[in-house]
């Protein structure tokens, strides 16, 4: 290379190539220090409002979701968090494929079973989902603050998950404002560095009628929701009790299934449990009528002697045996589930059936696959 060359002629030679890159926008408002002022015209230039999860999470937002002990508020947490790293929603909500960093301070020891039922279930998240399973203090006093932001940073995360408020808080009270607002602070500086949702999650008094602790979370918080667990076979329920910008009220249904883990060192079984949306408003749950008893045992009895293995894919279960839904119509037509003469009078019988059995929980169907939630509590009518 000649270096007494002209320095442009020397690298255009060596292939290099010059590059226009668009100046970053202008910077809205008039400044006072490191405050802007802005007005009616920079509200109309400001771009719109961006979600994570359609009408629920956004980028940059404090989310806290709380209920009493073993409601599935952990469970239901992360399948929305996992989810989101695949860019799956619940509830109809559309969903952005994020990158998740989940700290999982309670209940590390079986956090990975969790999420490897995950996985086995919706796909494997790669390294879109990384966690933390160890002790994590974010304050007061914030040992470990830095290393999260960091982590984060690193990982380029669109959400973070404290699991739980009480397992990262440290060494303060959660019932003083002070303390509280101190945890607040570090939860906002994490914001603040990330650009990241972050959401908490926290237990309820013993009265279940508020989070526990002082109320400075709830204050600072821009989405809250309340997770109920369900009684006499409803399904559990997550409320959105206030949300900043979204509408107030909603309730998404859910409902925890069971999945086996096989045997442990001394043969015992292991489970855990897998969150899974309920589709439907909530509903106070109908005696199963007749015909809908007949369309259950007919599915039992179908699946017992010619169910498969349900395919690999995005929400379905692993290792549940079930049948397609064609067969399960054609045992309920040779049950006589319905005596009308008209076809498309008997298919209406069915398809009402088996509306009732999925909101009723006993039942799920997905991707032409039909299978029983609760195996062992249908009657088979040989």
């Amino acid at each position: 290379m000649d270096y007494g060359a002209d320095p442009d002629t020397v690298f255009r030679n060596a292939g290099a190539h010059e590059e226009h890159f668009a100046p970053p926008p202008p910077r809205r408002g008039k400044p006072y220090g490191r405050l802007r002022l802005l007005t009616i015209a920079d509200a109309e230039a400001a771009p719109p409002r961006r979600y994570l999860l359609k009408g629920l999470i956004a980028p940059g937002e404090l989310s806290l979701w709380w209920g009493p002990p073993k409601c599935g508020k952990s469970f239901l947490k992360l399948r929305l968090a996992y989810g989101l790293a695949l860019g799956v929603g619940m509830w109809g909500r559309k969903a952005k494929p994020c990158r998740v960093l989940y700290v999982a301070a309670e209940g590390e020891g079986g956090f990975a079973a969790r999420l490897l039922a995950l996985r086995d279930a919706m796909g494997n998240a790669g390294d879109a989902f990384q966690y933390v399973a160890q002790s994590t203090v974010i304050g007061p006093p914030a040992g470990d603050l830095s290393a999260v932001i960091a982590a984060a940073i690193d990982m380029r995360a669109d959400i973070i998950v404290f699991d739980t408020v009480a397992r990262t808080f440290g060494d303060g009270d959660e019932n003083t404002a002070q303390d509280m607002g101190g945890y607040v602070a570090s939860v906002d500086r994490v914001r603040a560095e990330t650009g990241a949702h972050v959401a908490v999650i926290h237990h309820g008094t013993k009265q279940g009628d508020t989070s526990r602790g002082s109320g400075a979370m709830v204050g600072a918080a821009d989405l809250i929701v309340k997770v109920s667990k369900g009684v006499d076979g409803e399904p559990s329920v997550a409320k959105v009790e206030a949300a900043k910008d979204d509408t107030d009220g909603a309730e998404l249904p859910f409902r925890l299934r069971v999945v086996d883990l096989g045997l442990d060192d001394d043969d015992d079984p292991r489970t855990t449990c897998v969150a899974e949306e309920v589709d439907g408003r909530i509903q106070r749950r109908k005696p199963l009528t007749e015909s809908t008893k007949q369309a259950l045992a007919a599915l039992a009895n179908i699946i017992l002697t010619e169910g498969k293995p349900l395919p690999v894919g995005p929400l379905m279960p692993l290792n549940a045996m079930g049948v397609e839904e064609g067969q399960w119509r054609a045992e309920c037509e040779a049950r006589r589930l319905s005596l009308a003469e008209k076809e498309k009078d008997r298919d209406r019988v069915f398809r009402r059936a088996a509306k009732d059995l999925r909101d009723a929980g006993e039942v799920a169907m997905r991707e032409g696959w039909v299978w029983l939630l609760r195996p062992g509590q249908a009657q088979v009518n040989a």
